[in-house]
């Protein structure tokens, strides 16, 4: 346990010459003050349940995949860029804990992430002239949700060690994978359909909206209308992690798998 610890401290070091990881960070800043602007002007009395659900929505589920994958790569490919891993196996250092120390330092990257635009939310939320009501329970759901997305980012992970290309390859892997989770959380095959064998749960962003969403105030009108819609469709806290945990397990055992066959 202790050695992890090490390792995934190790890994942090590597920040100070990257500057790529505090911006990353820092983007979680981003779309509480675009959602701020966009209430600013708003004729309805703004509310923060809203702001923090479009922030989860645009500023989750949009942005922190791809920053997710960004990150991985440099992790993943650090010691193949520097020649390094050759030097690690000598000491000797098991791939496993390679593997689990860089998913380590993603899942604090992407809580920080999550926190910081919780964080910022309810800056925001304030300048607005908004009741910061539930604060506890966002703070617990932003921390699920940052553990929750790093468990979204896995598939594409798995999919950038093993093709052990550039950056362009895992961009573009990225870009895909993002726009079809976030594309199928907006349909009726991925939001209006029961935990089952089938791409609403399949995939893990439309898993996801569906257990956050009953977190959110419907208010009135036509949000209230789509609440009760979906209210079927909910998915427990305890299965949404069930699940996840299941794929997290698979796809870390594949990136070790691939990691372990890679050549020094």
């Amino acid at each position: 346990m202790r050695a992890l610890h090490n390792l995934i401290l190790c890994e942090f070091q590597k920040f100070k010459r990257r500057p790529m990881f505090l911006l990353a960070t820092l983007a979680a800043f981003i779309f509480p003050i675009v959602m701020t602007a966009l209430y600013w002007n708003t004729p309805t009395q703004p509310d923060f349940d809203n702001l923090f659900s479009g922030i989860v929505d645009y500023g989750d589920f949009l942005l922190l995949l791809p920053i997710l994958v960004v990150i991985s790569t440099s992790l993943f490919f650090t010691e193949q860029d520097s020649d390094t891993l050759k030097n690690l196996a000598t000491i000797p250092v098991s791939r496993e804990r390679l593997v689990l120390a860089k998913i380590s330092v993603m899942a604090i990257v992407a809580v920080a992430y999550s926190l910081g635009g919780f964080l910022a939310s309810a800056v925001c939320a304030k300048l607005l002239g908004m009741a910061l009501i539930n604060m506890g329970q966002k703070f617990f759901l932003s921390i699920l949700l940052g553990i929750m997305l790093l468990t979204a980012a896995l598939p594409c992970v798995v999919l950038v060690v093993w093709f052990n290309k550039n950056n362009l390859i895992s961009i573009v892997i990225t870009l895909f994978y993002t726009i079809v989770n976030y594309v199928v959380h907006f349909t009726d095959a991925g939001m209006l359909t029961p935990v089952g064998v089938n791409i609403g749960t399949v995939l893990p962003i439309p898993l996801i909206n569906r257990w956050i969403y009953q977190f959110y105030d419907p208010g009135k009108g036509s949000a209230s209308e789509f609440y009760e819609t979906m209210r079927p469709y909910f998915v427990s806290t305890p299965v949404c992690l069930i699940i996840l945990v299941v794929m997290a397990v698979v796809f870390t055992a594949l990136m070790i798998r691939i990691y372990n066959q890679r050549e020094l």
